[in-house]
């Protein structure tokens, strides 16, 4: 961090009175500092009035990335590792979803803090999708973002017609009496919809700078000279068998007493320089983004290839070493930069037929004795409240950019064994950074809200099942009871809507979801740069608190674009799926009931599609205990049904279904 920037902090936060005048400023940081102030002031790191400067939290102001939620409410994520402040709907000010803002504590209620946005930093995006409306009389613009429930006002309205798709470029939005302001930019058809998706409303690119690029050509990795020799240890890595990038290895032992667990990762830290061009890069983009037929990396391919722990390459890592006595508890760890050898490249489904006796390997007694030790760690996370959840996601076949084939990933325990050994691996090296107070970035996810909960509660008693408490050990042991469930689907999907999202702050709180008391990432430095900071704390670098602000808040930011990306762009292949395969029928699950219809999720594809009451079978329909019933017909959350496609848009996501039948369901 820049030495006067870091001046500007440190007086601010030492002066005995809230304000600092611009004079004194000058006088201990430097007569040169007002253009820094002037930067400092628009990313709302400090705030100003008149000539005088102060740091945010000193003047009762809390800067933050804004969660907005459909309904008008929303969350505010605070860069200062305070916890979540609830904005009630008429308090976000011109907030929209994913902003960098600027929010005051308001009062107290029910035990949270609530708070009202005074100020936009940052805009999260300058171009939005979505859908002209006629709206009281005047051609709107609809997002398709359902997190941002406002129509925005079009400055260009004669260019357009109602029912246009079109991608709209952000104006302004200055005050919440008058709706934002959007501009006109493009109209959208299916065969541009996947261009603009990608390069502008969600500003992927594959091309380095210039400078980056010029690094890559003289790059090397780095030397394996004075590390700890670990080749002699039987070394694997599991990974799905398209992996773009391999980040970590293991090793495995058990003698009378104890587990012995070695987590090697990519040495990423040591061979991309801080402040260096790739580095500047890696930081920029925050993540890796993989969409169905492309992958926008965070780090140039080349340095990628060449750092991934490939099989039978000698190998510069970062290794954890963990010792566990029979019951999992954690006996002794080491951290040491390490030379390792990768015996042996699996996949998870190669793992999985060893472990089910199907296939013979040389590695079947180490994947045993890791399979053992992951089943213990796995009891013992459960019986501290982590909350397993039943996690699929769908592959997507692409050839000539049509998809050619859609089929669920089912999660295999092979899976959870590599999860368990990260989970371990990130808390070790979190608890690490704490216990030398080390000044870091954490992985933390907050309590969901107490009425979201109590209303999963009414659910679950409404489907015949018992839930004691909304404690997290009693939800806990309520999605192991209900695993074998045809609800299971429901059940997990409706918990999940409960849970707020995970994210970066430079300060150690606990995450909610896993019943971890502290918890950083350290795992995955290829793709994921948190992790190449965490790496650099850990042997010996020092960040400002004030910089570790800043990353973790754009981490989360990016992280959060690159889930929406890869969400709606494997949508829109899915959607284009079903478009070209309306004469088949599809088996899926009531997911929720209204008055002018029902939501279906069809089982292989995990999208969800409307059935209107008007193409229903003709009854009375009217909401009942959770079905909509009528004479002769009832539908119930939970039923499992075949659909036809009604109609299909991939542009707009819209899939409206048409019921075809009632499939017996069990328990």
């Amino acid at each position: 961090m820049n030495k006067e920037i870091q001046c500007i902090f440190d007086a601010l936060k030492n002066s005995p009175t809230a304000y600092l005048n611009i004079k004194i400023l000058k006088k201990k940081c430097g007569k040169h500092i007002k253009p820094l102030l002037k930067k400092l002031e628009k990313e709302g790191k400090i705030i100003s009035k008149g000539k005088k400067f102060a740091l945010p939290a000193n003047v009762g102001y809390i800067r933050g990335i804004f969660d907005g939620k459909r309904e008008g409410y929303g969350f505010l994520m605070p860069s200062s590792g305070m916890k979540d402040l609830f904005i009630p709907p008429n308090d976000t000010f011109t907030a929209l979803n994913g902003d960098l803002v600027l929010a005051k504590i308001t009062r107290r209620s029910k035990g949270r803090l609530k708070a009202r946005i005074e100020e936009v930093i940052e805009r999260s995006r300058e171009y939005f999708v979505g859908k002209v409306i006629l709206f009281e009389g005047r051609l709107m613009f609809q997002p398709q973002d359902k997190n941002i429930p406002h129509y925005f006002e079009l400055e260009d309205s004669h260019k357009v017609k109602e029912g246009d798709f079109i991608l709209a470029e952000f104006v302004k939005w200055s005050t919440p009496v008058l709706p934002p302001l959007a501009k006109f930019s493009k109209k959208i058809s299916e065969d541009n919809l996947y261009n603009i998706l990608v390069k502008q409303e969600y500003n992927l690119k594959h091309r380095f700078s210039n400078k980056a690029l010029a690094e890559v050509k003289n790059f090397s990795p780095p030397s394996l000279k004075g590390r700890k020799n670990l080749t002699s240890l039987m070394t694997f890595t599991i990974d799905p068998s398209d992996a773009k990038d391999i980040d970590d290895a293991i090793s495995v032992g058990k003698d009378v007493k104890f587990f012995h667990l070695w987590v090697h990762i990519a040495d990423v830290s040591g061979a991309v320089g801080r402040n260096s061009a790739i580095d500047e890069e890696a930081k920029r983009r925050g993540c890796t983004t993989y969409l169905p037929n492309e992958t926008y990396f965070m780090l140039p391919k080349e340095i990628t290839k060449s750092l991934s722990l490939e099989e039978k390459k000698e190998s510069p890592a970062v290794t954890v070493y963990i010792k566990f006595d029979r019951r999992g508890n954690i006996l002794g760890k080491e951290f040491c930069k390490s030379k390792i050898k990768s015996d042996k490249k699996f996949s998870y489904t190669e793992v999985q037929e060893i472990l089910d006796g199907k296939v013979s390997s040389p590695f079947k007694s180490q994947l045993l004795v890791a399979s053992e030790l992951a089943k213990i760690l796995s009891e013992k996370r459960r019986n501290e409240g982590y909350l397993d959840f039943f996690r699929e996601e769908v592959k997507v076949e692409i050839k000539d950019f049509r998809p050619t084939a859609i089929y669920p990933v089912r999660e295999l325990w092979a899976h959870r064994i590599i999860e368990q050994f990260m989970l371990a691996a990130n808390e070790s090296v979190a608890r690490e950074l704490e216990s030398k107070k080390i000044p870091g970035i954490y992985r933390i996810h907050e309590e969901p809200e107490r009425n979201e909960l109590e209303q999963f509660k009414i659910l679950v008693e409404g489907l015949g099942f018992k839930l004691p408490s909304i404690k997290r050990k009693d939800l806990s042991f309520f999605l192991d009871e209900v695993k074998n469930s045809t609800y299971r689907r429901i059940l997990n999907y409706e918990l999940l809507r409960c849970m707020k999202k995970a994210r970066y702050i430079a300060k150690p709180e606990p995450h909610y979801g896993l019943g971890s008391k502290i918890y950083t990432h350290f795992t995955s430095p290829i793709r994921r740069y948190p992790d190449i900071i965490v790496h650099r704390l850990l042997f010996g670098e020092n960040y400002a608190r004030e910089e570790l602000k800043s990353i973790a808040d754009h981490s989360t930011e990016q992280e959060w674009k690159s889930d929406s990306a890869e969400k709606e762009i494997t949508k829109f292949f899915i959607m284009r799926y079903l478009e070209e395969n309306t004469n088949k029928e599809f088996r899926g699950m009531v997911t929720n009931i209204g008055t002018d219809g029902i939501w279906v999720e069809l089982d292989d594809f995990l999208v969800t599609g409307f059935v209107p009451i008007r193409i229903l079978p003709n009854d009375d329909y009217k909401i009942r205990d959770r079905s909509l019933s009528g004479r002769y017909n009832k539908f119930f959350i939970g039923d499992l049904l075949i659909c036809n496609i009604y109609t299909v848009s991939p542009g707009t996501g819209e899939l409206i279904l048409e019921y075809a039948g009632k499939i017996e369901k069990r328990k």
